[in-house]
């Protein structure tokens, strides 16, 4: 992923330190105290089990004091964690989170079990999420203005966590051993989450432009094995893809930056736009302002009612778009939908609000979408297949957003090669209709197979992949030739300057009887052509056709200041008839052209002017020039780039294209395709453009390219691939409309 960082984005104003601690506080709240109340209900479970086999430690009593405690617990732990942030905000007071005496008094059996306990938590979840930790604690030590955070002052650092439950239990009247069993059953749900809740905290300091360069020094340790069923439990973390599908587990600090500049963006768009839902990062709406009850759909429920739209796909590919002012995006339209289906599934409520990090997937690839139906690379019936595939796209982000990070996600491929496919390709030939067919039946069994299984993406792109190598043999042939005709074109052109150049240096300002200006222009300079194209400059072919030239040019001389005709300088016939044969000219039709050059001379002596002398080289068939096998090109650009108009910066960007650049070319008034650049001219520099099917259609040099883009006939492709460049229309989209509103 290659998203342009924040520091690239101008303008960008300092974040507001208390509206992100708010933030950082309240998703951090909403992870951890759902994993301690699992926790608490796994512990009162395990009282119970015990208790019936007749355990003391673990009986009735200990199971209704935690019952009793459970409340107040989660609560107490809530406002150590309040305090925590609290102490960041202000360098004035100090509100302790540690229960603990601060006196050097010797600890009791008990307390240095919790003791070790509270510590064996913190390193296990540090191990388990070390390069997320760093970085977070680096950030948000740099938010609260401070050089170095300790862990234990830390509110997003698995020890303050872990000493938090501690002080939530001193209060408490819990055994000993029920503490240190709450503590055990907190580490394997608090593990499940925090990775989410890591990723959730750097996005939005990097989204506030905190320092969005951090790359991690830590490696992750080999997690350990949590409890069955810990991720389903926990719907904000990522979920692996099953099968045979391996994809790394951690995401570069960049990757992670630029990422969360999108996010940023994505969030700049909906306070700009007063969206209808609370702000994922702590937004709290307008002030004062009446609304309906909230219904907050969890993931699980989310990903039920995408399972139910998946299944109507089939019948009803993508809410149809509207036209005009009342145009809404594809996020609103599929935001309605999943209302709609939510309603069919039973909940209740008008007012659906997602989390924070479901809403990031479900808008964002609702936006991705949007720029790939709305843009004219696709035709209609392009735009209905790629459609039908949103919803299980959606269904994929929810579940792993590593979709938009890595370039190598099954998903991510498999649309890549779908819009490879498709774009630029009509149908027009049968083997470009069985293609569009291969589609169809790929994106058919998308929709009915896909199961929350991202190992169903990986086997479709396999296929579809496999299936166009042969089209891809062919289209790299036809490429190849294109390459190969284009580059005899610019050798040719450039032999025939040179040609011109050597003979009108030779000739000089000589007026030439019109037989020698044909043999000369027409036959000397064929010759010359061909000898430079396959002997080169120099050989010594080249040098006897020179001298042949120069032998004429004497006789010339001699025959314009009327010397006597035995003293001509003889031609060299021998050298004349080699110099004809290249055009087709032999035998007895070589014998008269050279008779018709000597009675030119003869006239000459007679005191004729040259420009009296009619005789014309004899009609002959010169060698016609190989046409080359593919079309000729849709476009044509004339050189000359006096007149050119276009702007330095896009200049720049057109001589860095490298072979196997993408563009998009405007081939007419309402439809764009792609072009990718063949080969670059060592010659002249000019660029040779070709399309999906590897035919020729524009060569043109940088400046002119740049012209084109200037008038909208050219863009640059801002990525490698479709996915990549569609997120980067996104970015930008996001920025136009916060700009705007």
């Amino acid at each position: 992923m290659s998203f342009r960082t924040p520091t690239e984005i101008p303008n960008q104003t300092p974040p507001d330190r208390g509206r992100l601690l708010d933030s950082l506080q309240k998703q951090m709240l909403e992870r951890v105290l759902p994993a301690l109340d699992r926790a608490l209900g796994k512990v009162d479970d395990f009282i119970f089990d015990r208790s019936q086999q007749g355990d003391e430690e673990f009986g009735l009593m200990a199971l209704r004091e935690l019952r009793r405690q459970r409340g107040q617990i989660a609560r107490r732990y809530e406002e150590v964690v309040q305090a925590g942030f609290r102490n960041l905000r202000s360098a004035s007071e100090w509100f302790p989170v540690d229960g603990r005496s601060s006196d050097l008094s010797l600890l009791s059996e008990q307390e240095l079990e919790e003791q070790l306990a509270v510590e064996q938590l913190g390193d296990a979840l540090v191990r388990l999420h070390g390069p997320g930790v760093e970085m977070a604690s680096k950030r948000i030590a740099h938010v609260a203005g401070r050089e170095d955070l300790q862990a234990q002052d830390n509110p997003l650092a698995p020890a303050f966590l872990a000493a938090a439950l501690r002080t939530a239990l001193a209060q408490s009247e819990l055994e000993a051993g029920v503490r240190i069993v709450v503590f055990k059953f907190f580490e394997r749900e608090l593990g499940a989450v925090l990775g989410a809740a890591y990723e959730r905290a750097n996005t939005l300091m990097i989204a506030a432009g905190v320092l969005p360069e951090l790359r991690a020094t830590v490696k992750v340790s080999q997690q350990v094995p949590g409890p069955a069923g810990a991720q389903a439990q926990d719907p904000h973390a990522p979920v692996a893809p099953h099968g045979q599908v391996q994809l790394p587990a951690q995401v570069s600090a960049v990757d992670q930056a630029m990422f969360g500049n999108l996010l940023g963006l994505l969030q700049g768009w909906r306070t700009a736009m007063g969206g209808n839902q609370a702000d994922a990062d702590g937004g709290q709406g307008q002030p004062g302002a009446t609304q309906a009850p909230v219904t907050k759909l969890g993931s699980s429920e989310l990903m039920s009612i995408l399972s139910l739209m998946q299944q109507d796909m089939p019948n009803a590919p993508l809410p149809p778009r509207e036209h005009g002012g009342n145009h809404r995006t594809l996020a609103e339209q599929l935001r309605q939908e999943v209302a709609q289906n939510a309603r069919k599934l039973g909940v209740a409520g008008d007012n659906l609000h997602l989390d924070g990090l479901d809403e990031d997937a479900v808008d964002l690839v609702a936006l991705l979408f949007d720029v790939l139906l709305d843009g004219p690379q696709f035709d209609a019936n392009i735009r209905r297949k790629i459609g039908r595939m949103l919803v299980p796209y959606v269904k994929v982000a929810v579940k792993d957003r590593r979709m938009f990070l890595l370039k190598e996600h099954p998903a991510r491929r498999l649309l890549n090669t779908v819009a490879e496919a498709c774009e630029g390709n009509h149908g027009d030939a049968p083997q470009e209709q069985a293609l569009l067919n291969r589609v169809d039946y790929t994106i058919d069994r998308l929709v009915a197979e896909f199961n929350e299984d991202v190992a169903i993406f990986e086997t479709l792109e396999q296929e579809l992949r496999s299936y166009m190598a042969q089209h891809r043999k062919r289209f790299e042939l036809a490429e190849k030739r294109a390459t190969e005709a284009q580059r005899g074109r610019e050798r040719l052109d450039l032999a025939r300057s040179a040609v011109a150049a050597e003979l009108m240096q030779h000739r000089g300002e000589r007026e030439l009887p019109l037989v020698m200006e044909e043999f000369i222009g027409r036959h000397v300079s064929h010759h010359l052509t061909q000898v430079m194209l396959r002997d080169g400059h120099g050989s010594l072919r080249h040098e006897q056709a020179i001298q042949a030239v120069d032998r004429l040019l004497l006789a010339f001389d001699y025959a314009e200041v009327r010397s006597p005709i035995e003293e001509l300088p003889a031609l060299p016939r021998g050298q004349f008839e080699l110099i004809l044969s290249s055009s087709g000219c032999t035998g007895d039709a070589a014998q008269l052209a050279i008779d018709s050059l000597q009675d030119a001379l003869v006239r000459l002596c007679s005191g004729e002017r040259a420009a009296d002398n009619p005789n014309h080289m004899p009609e002959q068939v010169i060698l016609p020039e190989p046409k080359a096998v593919e079309p000729e090109p849709q476009l044509e650009v004339v050189a000359g780039n006096d007149h050119l108009d276009f702007e330095g910066a896009m200049l720049d960007r057109m001589r860095k294209l490298q072979v196997g650049s993408w563009l998009q070319l405007a081939t007419s008034a309402d439809r764009v395709e792609p072009a990718k650049v063949s080969w670059i001219s060592p010659i002249s520099s000019r660029l040779l453009l070709v399309n999906r099917r590897g035919i020729r259609v524009l060569v043109a040099s940088a400046e002119e390219l740049a012209a084109m883009a200037k008038l909208g006939k050219v863009s640059l492709r801002e990525g490698d691939s479709v996915f990549d460049n569609a997120m980067h229309q996104v970015a930008d989209r996001l920025k136009s409309a916060a700009t705007q509103l």
